[in-house]
């Protein structure tokens, strides 16, 4: 046993290094760690041709300041969202969906079907509503749609835009 570690100890010990720089990366999530991966690997490869320790080591501290310099800022800008991105329900604003249900806020009632689905609905203003109008989805409070009726040139403009999908 003793042979095998000190002939593979440096393999072992930067196979180790690979490990825990990817564990510490999936816990922390910060772009940081990951980088010693890589740079790991290398000097493992390197370890079974070069016997010298402070060599696998410069190769590692160099690939590592490198690849944690250049792809980290790649990396974080590919990554970077402006704002928050629309998800799920968020996704339907802007979109228009057809009355099933008269939405009246007074009562408390309406329903509006958006994308094969109904959702309970509000209105944007004071007035009802009536079924069968084509309104527009203008924000979610709660499970609530928010919604306004759609004027008649946005009802074509937004058929065209329908039957191209």
């Amino acid at each position: 046993m003793r042979e095998f570690l000190i002939q593979h100890g440096a393999f072992l010990f930067w196979a180790a290094v690979a490990v825990v720089s990817l564990i510490i990366e999936a816990v922390t999530a910060e772009l940081v760690s990951c980088w010693f991966a890589p740079s790991a690997i290398v000097s493992m490869i390197l370890s079974g041709f070069v016997d010298i320790f402070w060599v696998q080591l410069l190769v590692f501290l160099v690939l590592s300041a490198i690849l944690l310099a250049v792809a980290r800022k790649l990396v974080k800008k590919r990554l970077a969202t402006k704002g928050e991105p629309a998800l799920n329900a968020d996704g339907l604003i802007g979109r228009t969906g057809v009355v099933q249900e008269a939405v009246n806020n007074i009562a408390e009632t309406g329903s509006v079907k958006v994308g094969g689905l109904v959702w309970t609905a509000r209105s944007l203003g004071e007035e009802e509503i009536p079924p069968e109008t084509v309104v527009a989805i203008r924000e979610i409070r709660g499970v609530k749609l928010i919604c306004e009726p759609v004027s008649e040139a946005q009802k074509a403009q937004n058929t065209n835009q329908n039957e191209k999908e």
